[in-house]
């Protein structure tokens, strides 16, 4: 969304992937829990949302750097958590479609062009937001069910759909906010 008028700047990939992991970093092992013990994870909020701001090369870049800062002991996933039993543990699956949403997302909206009405650009955030966490999802729940075959996966969604709502309106929003203090003023 803001790649090409970043570059402009001279603010290129290595810069917006850099600026990636290091958010992904600091707000990514923050989960907050809503009723009855629901979490919403900053993670897969940020890890839909970054890209879709930064494009795909930031946006994979940086992921892939969270995920390698994460597996060599930094913790930096969620609820501070780290290692390569958390790769290869329940949750894995999870992590592992973090960079595949980051790469499909930043796709949606490389070479936006400069005269792309807002509407437009918060129509693919709000769809972004969605199918970023829904691949995700796609990918981590298989992953899941190897160490819990009697997953339920009907009530995992029911589960999961209000955090993912949640947070892809929080990355709607949040492009509003971006969009709006970075627009021209005349």
């Amino acid at each position: 969304m803001f790649e090409t008028s970043l570059a402009q700047r001279g603010i290129t990939w290595p810069l917006t992937a850099l600026i990636t992991a290091a958010t992904l970093g600091l707000l990514g092992p923050l989960v907050f829990d809503l009723e009855q013990g629901l979490p919403l994870s900053l993670q897969s909020l940020l890890v839909c949302w970054l890209p879709l701001m930064f494009g795909w090369r930031g946006g994979v870049a940086g992921v892939l750097a969270y995920l390698a800062l994460g597996t060599f002991g930094l913790p930096v996933f969620a609820h501070y958590r780290s290692g390569v039993e958390v790769l290869s543990g329940p949750t894995g699956g999870y992590l592992m479609g973090m960079p595949v949403a980051a790469l499909v997302l930043g796709a949606m909206v490389t070479d936006l062009p400069d005269e792309t009405k807002d509407r437009e650009r918060y129509l693919r955030v709000g769809f972004g937001m969605i199918l970023g966490h829904a691949v995700i999802l796609a990918m981590g729940i298989p992953w899941q069910m190897k160490f819990s075959p009697e997953l339920d996966i009907p009530a995992l969604l029911n589960r999961l759909y209000k955090p993912v709502l949640i947070k892809s309106t929080l990355g709607l929003l949040l492009t509003v906010l971006a969009l709006r203090a970075t627009a021209s003023r005349a």
